[in-house]
Order: C-alpha cells, then sequence, then structure tokens
C-alpha cells in the first residue's frame, strides 16, 4: 500500500478515479460541502488530496482530503476532512496513511493534525497516537 498526497495540478485527472471515494463520506456528513467543492478546494491548493494505492491490485482504495488550518496565534494544525475507503479494507491501509501526512506536516510546520469523525473512527487510529480531545454535537434547526 502506498499513501501519497496528489499535486494540485493533478486533481482533475485524479478526482473521477476516487470522488465516489469521497462520496461516500460527503453522504455521512451534514452537507457542509459538495464533492465539486473540494475538487475546487485541491485544485486550487486549499486542501490536500490524498489516496492510498494497493501496489499489487494498482487500486485506488482510500482518498481523504487535508487542509492546514493557521490560527491567531500562527500556530498550525492539520485537518483531515473527509476519509472515504473502498468497503473491508481498512487493515490494509490503517497504518500507511500516518507516516507521509505526519511528513507533510514536518515540511509545513504543522504542530498537530486533528480529525472531527464518528467515534468508530478513534478506536481505529488510537494505536497511531490518536486521543479523543473534545466530542462535537449537532442538532439540526427545523425551520416552520
Amino acid at each position: 500500500m502506498k499513501v501519497f498526497r496528489v499535486e494540485a495540478e493533478y486533481i482533475s485527472i485524479t478526482f473521477p478515479l476516487i470522488q465516489d471515494l469521497l462520496q461516500k463520506a460527503l453522504d455521512r456528513g451534514l452537507g457542509e460541502v459538495t464533492l465539486e467543492q473540494v475538487k475546487d478546494y485541491c485544485q486550487a491548493n486549499q486542501q490536500q488530496l490524498w489516496i492510498g494505492l494497493d501496489e499489487e491490485t494498482k487500486d485506488i482504495l482510500l482518498a481523504f482530503t487535508t487542509e492546514i488550518i493557521t490560527y491567531a496565534t500562527g500556530q498550525k494544525h492539520l485537518a483531515i476532512h473527509l476519509t472515504g475507503a473502498k468497503n473491508h479494507t481498512i487493515k490494509k491501509w490503517i497504518d500507511e496513511w500516518s507516516e507521509p501526512v505526519e511528513d507533510f506536516c514536518r515540511d509545513n510546520n504543522v504542530k498537530y493534525i486533528q480529525t472531527f469523525s464518528r467515534d468508530g473512527w478513534l478506536r481505529a487510529i488510537k494505536h497511531l497516537g490518536y486521543k479523543k480531545y473534545y466530542t462535537s454535537q449537532v442538532k439540526e434547526i427545523k425551520y416552520d
């Protein structure tokens, strides 16, 4: 398994190959962003697109997006926004994505990686040093 960041100039070529994976993640969200917006952010280098390639089968098993956020203090965090993968493949890539992402963080002076996810993700990445920092709840406001 090889996990790598797709350079902005290759997003238009790569995106059709991974859009179904990212759409799975978007379908579980609250409608904060569209697939076309994600593509635009990656092409503009506002976000980064990462893919996980099974080197034996040449199948793309994983796609995720990140964004460097610079806070008022100047501290930088890397936010993992969307993660989508082919069903039943987590064991092939769960230990492979962290090193290239951490290298990217070091290259960009990022202090923390943060992700907002469902609780199942904590179990999957806890062995990589992740811990629950806070919990986010949402409530949809209904309009008459």
